[in-house]
């Protein structure tokens, strides 16, 4: 039974398994550059790695804006409203059954102090925001305990920045893509494999 699940496990792993084109770069400004010049001339760009976010970099790729800051604004007003309805639940409800509040007057303030709330709404909003996005990212992205690494570049952690460029796709012309990153001054040009 074992042997059966590996084979099945292997011979999935070599069906997703493809090699890429990647050209590495010393400088952030001239990923930009090529990713630009990639996207226009209409090279197949599958992917660009960098150590740090680089901003406008999804742009010059033409690649639409994620949807996950779209998620994250929805998890605030979860958190909001989690907070709001806590609250008031705790000072205010004393007639739903089964489940009553706490309506009492503490120090003289009224059943509901709103000034007060105000730390608890930021504190709640943020807390379901921040743990809420990164698992929806964790989960989309499927980084989990024991994933396998998709493309494997060495220093693109460090201080080189690669493109990868898709062989398999139309368009992709290998002498076309060396003068491309030639010209934008690619320090190592490398064969890889990588997993979709």
């Amino acid at each position: 039974m074992s042997s059966a699940v590996a084979t099945h496990d292997t011979s999935d792993a070599v069906s997703k398994t493809r090699e890429l084109f990647v050209g590495i770069f010393t400088e952030e400004h001239q990923l930009m550059s090529v990713a630009k010049d990639a996207t226009d001339s209409g090279h197949p760009v599958h992917d660009c790695y960098t150590p740090y976010p680089v901003h406008g970099l999804d742009d010059a790729l033409g690649w639409k804006r994620s949807w996950i800051p779209y998620a994250s604004f929805c998890f605030g007003m979860f958190g909001l409203s989690l907070a709001f309805g806590l609250q008031v639940h705790s000072q205010f409800v004393d007639f739903v059954p089964l489940w009553k509040g706490w309506p009492i007057i503490i120090g003289g303030k009224p059943f509901l102090p709103w000034p007060a709330f105000i730390p608890v709404f930021f504190e709640l909003t943020v807390l379901c925001t921040g743990h809420l996005t990164v698992l929806t990212y964790f989960i989309y992205r499927r980084l989990f305990p024991g994933a396998k690494v998709k493309v494997h570049i060495d220093g693109v952690t460090d201080d080189r920045f690669a493109i990868a460029l898709d062989p398999e796709s139309e368009g992709f012309d290998e002498e076309q893509a060396r003068a491309l990153f030639a010209k934008h001054g690619c320090s190592e040009i490398l064969t890889v494999e990588g997993r979709a």
